[in-house]
């Protein structure tokens, strides 16, 4: 189906069809809170000139500071720097007591968060990008691949967030993207270091015309491959087909394919009828938009109320007056001291429009999360133990949409990451355990998020304790019936989960029991210390009575 040029060109127009009010939508989002990202009108052609400005729509800067808001609060619960939020696991419990095993798949997670964090793989400002687009649109797009050196050696992984008005998707029967048309611009020069020998015709006519700064379009396709064949081991043995097309030849070129998809692409939220996702910035864009005409209409009315409109006579038609603060009106007045001019409006109040103000800004901050910091803000300085968790589970439902992206973004790219890892020659030290499983894996995220839906857990064994501490102090024997039912060490372990505290803080099962039996001996020596001047006195006692032959006996 994707070897004939005019259906793929064809599909194409179709599915720019299809997304143009997304785009106006998007458009307008973009103009009033992410300007940097205002290019969708343009059908991923991208021919603005660099530089001009972007905030021409923006009079109130609530929207684009909640959202760098909401960004710092999708980084930090979802994906924190410093921390490993992300890790693969077998999906057979039985190899998890093998040591090996899970020596390996923990060495495997500390490799994958290393290639992240390497400087050169622009993780970091690439998914801060993405996290913006995500929560501005409800769409975004991230592409891993292998930094190379110039003697094509593997330096690592780099990231790049694609301009979601470049990108088109389609669905499969599940309703997963399985199929992505990127459209780019690129110069004859760039194409040529692109694609060298593959570069279409378009390419090699601007450089016999000496032209190599003029620019093309191209279309990127990527789709199920129907053909694919396992047992290959060339282009037909993987099942993502890749291809370029250069649209001014309408001609196909460089073909390829893929074991993983390399662009994964996530929604926010997506109704069932709809092929692309909607963000916090396009359910609250009505706020947004009144909110910048009121700041626009407050302005104009604190500039009247600073320099009113006059009222004049009409025969004074021919008077021009000149008045600015702290000086002096010359023909203000007539012959008997009368004002001639007089302040059209006065004793105006704005305050009603303030207090709308408030609440439509309101509305935006709490689209982008901005709820959790006055959780933080309004917490008193004395609060029990159930207090703590309850808040925190109440942050993890207002969360809970972010845990989309643990389906649509991270495990995808997880697949892809690994993918390029075993490229790289990282999984060659696979353990035969492992490999006779199939190399299966499954991913476990552990991040402040997860922890904060979990949290009710933790308000529910503190809600219980308050409960039962009342009876516990009438009668104190039924202590040891609650620790009989809630083992101290499961809840020790399970806050400890719950509060984020390293693995590598808590004690092995050997260390544990080494400790335990220095404290049991501890208390042992405790007590025959404690026991010595009895069994001192009691041994003397008997010397006086029965002389040393009692004391023996």
């Amino acid at each position: 189906m994707y070897d004939d040029v005019d259906l793929i060109l064809r599909r194409q127009s179709m599915m720019e069809s299809e997304r143009s009010n997304f785009d106006s939508l998007r458009q307008e989002v973009a103009e009033h809170m992410l300007p940097r990202q205002a290019e969708f009108l343009n059908r991923g052609e991208f021919k603005r000139t660099q530089g001009q400005s972007r905030t021409s729509r923006i009079f109130d800067e609530t929207a684009t500071q909640a959202l760098d808001d909401g960004v710092s609060v999708f980084e930090s619960y979802v994906m924190p720097r410093g921390a490993r939020w992300q890790s693969f696991a077998p999906r057979d419990d039985e190899l998890l007591k093998i040591r090996r095993v899970r020596a390996w798949y923990e060495l495997k997670t500390s490799q994958l968060f290393m290639l992240r964090s390497m400087p050169g793989s622009g993780f970091a400002e690439q998914t801060h990008e993405s996290v913006a687009s995500l929560l501005a649109f409800g769409d975004q797009g991230m592409w891993p691949e292998i930094r190379y050196d110039r003697q094509r050696r593997p330096l690592g992984i780099f990231y790049r967030s694609e301009h979601i008005g470049s990108i088109w998707i389609m669905e499969n029967a599940w309703g997963r993207v399985d199929t992505v048309h990127r459209k780019f611009r690129l110069s004859a020069r760039q194409a040529m270091q692109k694609w060298g020998d593959k570069a279409p015709e378009c390419v090699r006519k601007a450089y016999r015309d000496n032209k190599i700064d003029d620019e093309h379009l191209y279309l990127h396709v990527l789709c199920p491959r129907d053909d694919w064949d396992p047992r290959r081991i060339d282009a037909k043995g993987k099942p993502v087909r890749s291809c370029y097309v250069s649209i001014a030849d309408k001609q196909i070129f460089d073909e390829g394919g893929f074991r993983t998809m390399p662009l994964v692409y996530s929604r926010y939220e997506k109704s069932p009828t709809e092929t692309y996702g909607r963000g916090p910035g396009i359910n609250v864009l009505p706020a947004v938009k009144a909110s910048q005409l009121m700041m626009r209409d407050l302005v104009t009315a604190v500039e009247f109320m600073a320099r009113p409109a006059m009222l004049a006579a009409d025969d004074a038609v021919d008077v021009i007056l000149r008045y600015s603060p702290g000086g002096t009106t010359y023909g203000g007045l007539d012959y008997a001291g009368n004002p001639l001019v007089k302040p059209m409006m006065e004793g105006a109040d704005i305050s009603p429009a303030l207090m709308l103000q408030e609440r439509t800004r309101a509305v935006i901050v709490r689209a982008f999360f901005g709820d959790l910091f006055r959780i933080r803000r309004e917490q008193k300085t004395h609060v029990s133990a159930t207090d703590v968790m309850e808040q925190s589970a109440e942050k993890g439902i207002l969360l809970s949409p972010l845990a989309r992206q643990e389906t649509e973004w991270f495990a995808p790219m997880g697949d892809r990451e690994l993918d390029l890892m075993w490229e790289m020659g990282l999984l060659d030290d696979m353990p035969p355990e492992v490999k006779e499983a199939g190399g299966l894996y499954q991913y476990v995220f552990d991040n402040p998020l997860g922890r904060a839906q979990k949290a009710d857990q933790a308000a529910g064994f503190f809600r219980t304790l308050e409960g039962v501490t009342p009876l516990m102090q009438a009668k104190p024997q039924l202590v040891d019936d609650f620790f009989a039912m809630f083992p101290f060490d499961k809840i020790l372990h399970g806050l400890a989960m719950i509060n984020a505290v390293p693995a590598t803080w808590m004690a092995e099962d050997g260390e544990r029991e080494q400790t335990k039996a220095a404290i049991a001996q501890g208390a042992q020596m405790q007590q025959l210390l404690a026991a010595a001047p009895v069994v001192s006195k009691v041994a003397a006692d008997l010397h006086k009575i029965g002389g040393p032959d009692a004391v023996a006996a």
